[in-house]
């Protein structure tokens, strides 16, 4: 039987690379890391991928994020499993359905507290998964589809709900998306309920972000 190799993602990676300074002592308690700027240039990858990483610390207790301030090392060991290695204990259908309970409360909170710049988070992650769609790329569309989901999540306002939401769905995501909606007819459905939730969170509609929500987990 072939070796199943584990493919990790660029927010991983990164998160791997900052976790290996701090636990090294290059970036010692109390230090602020490098700005999201300095990292993306570092690393060779985009915003989302490094906040993400940020997350990951974050949960894991090596590091806390200051608003306005910055990200400091709060301690060389995590202080907790990341809650993607605690949710390796559920199968895939009891990940699937705690991921689609979160997105209905996402939705709904995000349809009642996002902000402006939420806004423009959802219209930019919007309009890549269409140009993606429209040129026939796979990967960037399902990328950018995941990016609209976090913005999402984002938007909802609750940091513990977006964390916890970021672990189930890098379990099930993924999986669910090239599973599900691989062939054009369902690429047109699932876009036009992309394009329905979108307008129910800016409209302010929580109502109605529920109900897309949950078209598009039975879709």
């Amino acid at each position: 039987m072939p070796t199943k190799i584990e493919r990790k993602s660029l927010s991983a990676m990164v998160a791997q690379h900052l976790q290996e300074r701090i636990e090294s002592g290059a970036y010692p308690i109390g230090q602020q890391l490098p700005s999201e700027h300095e990292m993306t240039r570092e690393f060779g990858v985009g915003r989302s991928s490094v906040r993400e990483a940020i997350r990951k610390l974050e949960n894991s207790g090596l590091v806390r994020v200051q608003q306005g301030l910055g990200t400091f090392v709060l301690s060389d060991k995590p202080t907790q499993a990341p809650l993607s290695e605690l949710l390796q204990i559920g199968d895939e259908e009891e990940i699937r359905e705690v991921r689609e309970l979160l997105e209905i409360r996402i939705a709904e909170r995000a349809a009642l507290h996002r902000t402006a710049d939420h806004v423009r988070s959802l219209n930019a992650s919007w309009q890549r998964r269409n140009a993606a769609v429209n040129a026939g790329e796979p990967a960037g569309w399902i990328e950018a589809d995941i990016d609209f989901f976090m913005a999402i999540a984002d938007a909802s306002g609750n940091k513990v709900l977006a964390n916890l939401y970021r672990a189930v769905a890098q379990q099930d995501l993924r999986k669910s998306i090239e599973k599900r909606h691989s062939k054009a007819p369902s690429l047109v459905k699932l876009t036009t309920l992309h394009a329905q939730l979108l307008e129910s969170i800016v409209n302010r509609q929580p109502g109605k972000a529920v109900e897309v929500t949950w078209k598009l987990n039975r879709s």
